[in-house]
């Protein structure tokens, strides 16, 4: 485990209670923290490097804050281990085609943590778009609104949240064009971005999320040729057509989709099985250095 954060917190809770897994060591710059979290989930050792800490691991999860997975995955992969990082991977499409590369000639597996694609209302309303109940996209909004979270680094609202709808377009519709990018206070570190894109179907994307809202909320609508969907993409999907509702515990929803991600990427490791494609990864990057090309 590289990072011990919360997001790290869940996948080693969860790949913890396996008795096919076992987490032999954590990294991270703060020595107590590290010292806590192995405790806590009965990590072996608390390592002082990336390096010391990939010694005698098979693979390494990489859930530290955005501004340092690029150089983590790329020291894990150096190291020769096979390397799932949390999104966003990198910065842009360049470093993302670098740290590929480096994986082909160390010879291991390299992927990102596509979440989203695992949680159960994205996951019901890809299958109502593959089986043709949903009929073509007309229309997709997605709407993000939180608070600035006080850490110790700067979240980026369109490399990060605003990537994860871009993830889901490419899942759902095999893409689209981007089309227009405002970002606040500008598109090297935005708070608060809005995108506008264009479906195959010729129609809209909107996508905007903020860090600067006093209330929380996040809201997909899905809109098809035939049936129409709403989803926080945790908790709830409302549709005319039943189905393809959904009820569930928000924690619960995310931590199980984190599971079966991680269960995922382990089999693929042990050449059992595929996982999300790297290519995917690399067309989220694109579409982001497209969108950031539109703000400037």
């Amino acid at each position: 485990m590289i990072g011990y954060g919360a997001v790290a917190s869940v996948h080693a809770a969860k790949l913890g209670s396996r008795p096919d897994v076992q987490l032999v060591s954590v990294y991270g710059p703060r020595c107590e923290k590290a010292v806590l979290f192995a405790l806590t989930h009965g990590i072996q050792r608390v390592c002082n490097s990336v390096k010391e800490a990939v010694a005698g691991a098979n693979v390494a999860i990489v859930c530290s804050p955005t501004s340092v997975h690029f150089e983590q995955t790329r020291e894990c992969l150096e190291c020769g281990v096979h390397t799932l990082v949390e999104f966003p991977p990198c910065e842009n499409s360049g470093q993302a085609e670098e740290l590929v590369s480096l994986a082909g000639r160390k010879g291991v597996k390299l992927a990102c943590a596509h979440t989203s694609r695992f949680l159960a209302p994205y996951a019901r309303t890809k299958a109502a778009i593959q089986s043709g109940r949903l009929g073509e996209i007309q229309q997709v909004n997605y709407v993000r609104s939180h608070k600035l979270r006080e850490r110790s680094w700067t979240d980026n609202a369109l490399l990060h949240h605003a990537g994860h709808p871009i993830d889901l377009l490419f899942f759902w519709c095999g893409g689209f064009e981007p089309i227009g990018c405002v970002a606040l206070p500008d598109v090297r570190q935005p708070h608060t971005v809005s995108l506008l894109a264009k479906l195959p179907s010729g129609g809209p994307v909107t996508i905007t999320v903020t860090y600067a809202a006093r209330i929380y909320q996040v809201r997909m609508m899905i809109v098809g040729g035939q049936h129409t969907i709403e989803t926080d993409g945790f908790s709830y999907a409302k549709s005319d057509l039943p189905e393809l509702e959904f009820t569930g515990d928000e924690r619960e929803t995310y931590e199980e989709a984190i599971l079966r991600q991680d269960i995922q990427f382990l089999c693929h490791c042990q050449g059992v099985g595929s996982f999300v494609s790297w290519e995917e990864t690399l067309k989220i990057l694109r579409a982001t250095d497209a969108f950031r090309a539109l703000a400037t």
